[in-house]
């Protein structure tokens, strides 16, 4: 009885923790989010696979490219990998205007919440760091980060399962504040001193400078960058192909009065991807703005 009566109260506290509700990779609102699709962006996707399986020092990777590169995407399959896995400490995507996902003030205890439902050793350090600090949501970024998470993660026993755990953290650029955005990355940069557990952080953005300015202060072995619009052609190429064709098959499983060769021969797909400049256009194919008649906006493209 003495121990359920101290799960409660370590359940209550954690509870009034303030939490982004729209910050995990999995949330409701962003179940219709996609994932990459099969057979695409495979070599990176190993890359960051290697990378969060590994030993090194290098325990933040920072995947940063300019906007519609994929970024989110590629975040959220590999959220979902480690999720199914059990290996997900948590994730929190930002969101420009999104409220609480727009701004840090919840950033940390959010990550403990998601945190403390991982073990019952993390939710008890995590709860004895409330109990001793009831106002800590109020305290500096830097109080809420060692007090809520790297604190509790540095008490875990040597044989703690999981061994490491990922934190996924999406467009930190679209963070309100840079002061904030260079604080958040200065104090990640602590997690290397957890020695009985390991925590790698994936984090994307675009190269904005507040976050280039914040890599220069954490030592180069410590992080492994990516930029995504310097991947090879050929890979983007065969990438938007597989894209294509899902979504055009995507449309004729939709339109039941298409034609059972939509979208036509392969060389017909081949054509319109290779209309780089068009390529707006063709995703606009199914929607409100094609109608009833996508054949007939694929031919006129």
């Amino acid at each position: 009885m003495c121990l359920l009566a101290v799960d409660t109260v370590t359940k209550s506290l954690l509870s009034h923790l303030p939490y982004a509700v729209d910050a995990p990779f999995n949330t409701y609102s962003r179940q219709h989010d996609p994932t990459c699709l099969p057979d695409t962006r495979v070599d990176l996707l190993r890359e960051i696979y290697t990378w969060a399986d590994g030993k090194d020092r290098r325990f933040i990777y920072w995947l940063n490219g300019l906007a519609g590169t994929g970024k989110s995407t590629i975040a959220r399959t590999v959220a979902r990998k480690y999720f199914e896995n059990g290996q997900l400490g948590a994730s929190f995507f930002f969101s420009r205007g999104g409220g609480d996902v727009g701004h840090a003030s919840k950033f940390f205890t959010t990550i403990a919440v998601q945190l403390a439902r991982k073990s019952q050793s993390l939710q008890r350090y995590i709860g004895d760091a409330v109990r001793k600090t009831a106002d800590i949501a109020t305290q500096s970024l830097g109080d809420q980060w060692r007090q809520v998470v790297l604190g509790p993660l540095s008490k875990l026993s040597g044989d703690s399962y999981p061994p490491s755990y990922i934190l996924v953290i999406d467009a930190l650029d679209e963070c309100d504040n840079d002061e904030d955005i260079l604080t958040i990355l200065k104090l990640l940069a602590e997690a290397q001193t957890l020695r009985t557990v390991q925590l790698r952080v994936l984090l994307t953005s675009r190269p904005e400078i507040p976050i280039r300015h914040g890599f220069y202060q954490i030592p180069e072995t410590e992080h492994q960058d990516f930029v995504l619009h310097h991947i090879s052609p050929s890979i983007i190429d065969h990438d938007i192909t597989i894209f294509l064709k899902y979504n055009l098959g995507l449309i004729g499983q939709r339109k039941p009065s298409l034609s059972a060769s939509w979208p036509g021969e392969e060389t017909d797909v081949e054509k319109v991807f290779l209309i780089r400049k068009r390529l707006a256009a063709i995703l606009q194919i199914g929607s409100s703005i094609v109608g009833e008649q996508p054949e007939k906006y694929l031919n006129e493209i």
